[in-house]
């Protein structure tokens, strides 16, 4: 035409910026896999990871740690570009990778964003941890006493200490440094489900490590400024006392006979009425002199409060004999009562 004389010699200079065949698969590169690797990613796992995305030539066009967070995802199930689904299957927690994906397996001939049309990426992946839906807690026995047989259950209550890191060894909190024991009532919903389950049948002086998943721990949103979301978290504990609770309904229990002459002994002005303060001295009384048995862990005027409440059945904030009933009297009532 009129930009190119007829006879001319052409001369081009390129720069050959990416090439793949349409045969190709992905290429994945290890750069460092971790010593221990107890558990490879699979089809179905969530997996949290950073990562950099360049072209071929190094250009970068996007990255995870300029977000300051992971991207998070589950694997081989469609989610991310066929590419990445299959890079990211079979890597370990910690582990660097490379993954090469041509354009058929990434964002094929239209690109997207800053990624041009039929261009090869380059994903250079870490792995922060991965878990599995169906996945609960781990548990690692790290030291029990040749002494173990006052196992803990649920009501009992707990002093204890714990580090708490990520899967990658962050710290998260420990309380150590806090200089005191984090105590709990087992099974009362004061700590997150897996740190319930991972707390039972341990004997004190007794340490373990305890992984719990998310949806076990602080779930997709995690706890802001504090726990990542989805993450997996790992606590050592150290349980350094137990006092066994009551059981199951109790929230106070007789340690010997009951008397038959109950309720007046806690009717003090003999006028046929109890009222909360009358209750809550005969109460202490008790345990002070150890007859009966509190719930442990639990505030002492809300469990009063709470047992006083239930025997005022009319709840005029007096409690008569007729009112007044051990629990042991009530089998087809739910009360937590005397």
């Amino acid at each position: 035409g009129k930009e190119i004389p007829g006879q001319a010699s052409l001369v081009f200079d390129v720069v050959l910026l990416d090439l793949h065949n349409p045969k190709d698969g992905i290429t994945i590169e290890s750069q460092y896999v971790p010593e221990s690797c107890e558990r490879r990613s699979q089809t179905g796992d969530f997996l949290r990871y950073h990562y950099n995305g360049t072209l071929l030539d190094g250009t970068l066009f996007d990255s995870s740690y300029s977000r300051n967070r992971t991207y998070d995802t589950y694997v081989g199930k469609g989610y991310v570009i066929a590419g990445m689904d299959e890079g990211l299957l079979g890597v370990c927690t910690g582990e660097k990778r490379r993954i090469i994906i041509p354009p058929h397996l990434g964002y094929g001939e239209e690109g997207r964003g800053k990624i041009p049309g039929s261009a090869v990426l380059v994903f250079d992946i870490h792995v922060v941890d991965f878990h599995n839906p169906s996945d609960s807690v781990s548990i690692t026995v790290n030291y029990k006493p040749s002494n173990c047989t006052v196992l803990s259950k649920k009501g009992d209550y707990l002093k204890y200490h714990y580090n708490a890191s990520l899967l990658d060894g962050t710290l998260l909190d420990s309380t150590h440094s806090l200089g005191k024991t984090y105590n709990i009532v087992l099974g009362s919903g004061q700590v997150v489900v897996g740190m319930d389950m991972g707390l039972q049948d341990m004997c004190v002086g007794e340490r373990r490590t305890v992984i719990i998943p998310p949806h076990l721990g602080y779930g997709e949103d995690g706890v802001e400024g504090e726990v990542p979301g989805s993450a997996v978290l790992v606590f050592d504990i150290e349980l350094l006392e137990l006092v066994s609770g009551l059981p199951e309904g109790y929230m106070f229990v007789w340690n010997g006979e009951v008397s038959p002459n109950l309720f007046e002994e806690i009717d003090q002005n003999h006028d046929g009425e109890v009222l909360l303060e009358e209750f809550s001295e005969y109460i202490q009384a008790q345990v002070d002199s150890g007859k009966g048995k509190l719930a442990p862990g639990f505030d002492f005027e809300k469990i009063v409060k709470n047992m006083f409440t239930n025997q005022d059945r009319d709840g005029n904030g007096k409690v008569t004999a007729e009112e007044f009933k051990l629990k042991d009297q009530e089998a087809k009532e739910e009360h937590d009562e005397l």
